[in-house]
């Protein structure tokens, strides 16, 4: 029964194990597929010949990556530690139950061995009272002999269950040393881009005036553009109000809108051919002046030159803007949210059509100086904005 007990609760936290070590393995795989992308971008941005503040995100982008796999193996150490702790009770339990049984099995052979002649069982039956003592002399020979070769059966079960848990054992502690040794590589090249980004930033900073003008003269163009899109909404949401206070069939084809959209989140997906999102939501440093302060309505996504941009929801197109500086920015209307693409060129849309998920909407730009190729994505609720990273699905 112990030995049962032992073995069942193993194969409960074996489970659990097992679950959690495929998931982090998925992390893992996920992380080192985001760095190699990022690797390939910083090589593209790197025809630039020079170093700019593109270059610096993406180096950035690959740092936090880089933080992420060594937090995600130190995860993955700590799950095989726990592991090998596991195994290491359950085979010591397991050596002590083995000697137990023994013990017990070596007693049942010296009792036999007392009682070996052949006609003890015989005059053991005959010496009975009557036959129903007789008869239950008979069936406990029997028992007897059924319990000695159970006790057999169970010294080599347990056996080469404890030979399976060794050889696990030994296979852990060999994955413990795989994943430190990785562990420390991702450290050393950690090393080397926190270095990298020093020497970038350090650089950048000799061009603060060119710096500073040009953060000036973004932020200029980029309220500019909020505003227009912020109106945009606004105009919309007024005229598909009046519109539904006209016709109840309107109201409930935009609610399902709306609705399948809201149950779409986490799910929709990546509106660009590859790329990885290089700003988040909300409040930003600048890379390198620290006291300067940015709001990101959105996020940013450095994919490679000629990537398509794709809807990610089916909807109408609300809008398309042109400002100089941004390109084009489209607005795509799902009931109550808006999703919205920006610096978008060659593009293959216009106001009033119908779209539908992961169509092609366009092309991001590629900057001549930079070689950055960037996607500025927002989604709003009404008048609500969203983080969008929290809606979209990514493999």
């Amino acid at each position: 029964m112990k030995i049962s007990l032992i073995i069942f609760f193993f194969l409960l936290s074996l489970n659990s194990y097992t679950q959690s070590r495929v998931d982090l393995e998925k992390k893992r795989a996920n992380t080192l597929k985001e760095i190699t992308e990022a690797e390939n971008l910083l090589n593209t941005v790197k025809q630039n010949k020079s170093e700019s503040i593109e270059f610096l995100n993406l180096l950035d982008k690959k740092i936090i990556l880089r933080n992420n796999l060594i937090e995600n193996l130190s995860d993955e150490v700590g799950n095989v530690d726990k592991k090998i702790n596991e195994l290491e009770k359950v085979t010591e339990s397991l050596t002590t139950d083995i000697k137990e049984i023994k013990s017990e099995y070596a007693r049942m052979i010296y009792i036999a061995y007392l009682n070996r002649q052949p006609y003890n069982k015989f005059m053991f039956i005959l010496s009975a009272k009557d036959i129903s003592q007789a008869y239950k002399r008979i069936k406990y020979l029997k028992q007897y002999s059924e319990y000695h070769h159970k006790q057999i059966a169970a010294i080599n079960s347990v056996q080469n269950t404890l030979n399976s848990q060794i050889i696990e054992l030994e296979n852990k502690r060999k994955e413990k040393y795989s994943l430190l040794n990785s562990k420390e590589k991702e450290n050393k090249k950690l090393k080397t881009e926190v270095e990298d980004k020093t020497k970038v930033v350090n650089s950048l900073k000799l061009k603060e005036d060119v710096l500073n003008k040009r953060i000036k003269e973004q932020t200029k163009v980029a309220e500019k553009l909020q505003r227009e899109i912020e109106n945009i909404i606004k105009t919309e949401l007024k005229a598909k109000a009046a519109a539904e206070k006209a016709s109840k069939h309107l109201i409930k084809k935009e609610n399902v809108l709306s609705n399948n959209f809201r149950d779409n989140k986490g799910k929709l997906p990546w509106p660009t051919d590859g790329g990885i999102i290089t700003r988040g939501f909300g409040e930003y440093q600048h890379p390198i002046y620290k006291d300067v302060k940015f709001q990101s309505l959105g996020i940013e996504i450095t994919t490679s030159s000629g990537a398509n941009v794709h809807a990610v929801f089916e909807g109408e197109v609300a809008s398309i803007l042109y400002i100089l500086g941004t390109n084009y920015t489209i607005l795509i209307m799902h009931g109550n949210f808006f999703t919205v693409y920006q610096n978008v060129v060659e593009v293959k849309v216009k106001k009033g059509e119908k779209v539908k998920i992961n169509q092609i909407i366009g092309k991001v730009f590629t900057d001549n100086v930079s070689k950055a190729t960037i996607l500025r994505m927002q989604i709003w609720e009404e008048k609500k904005n969203l983080d969008p990273e929290l809606w979209l699905y990514r493999n």
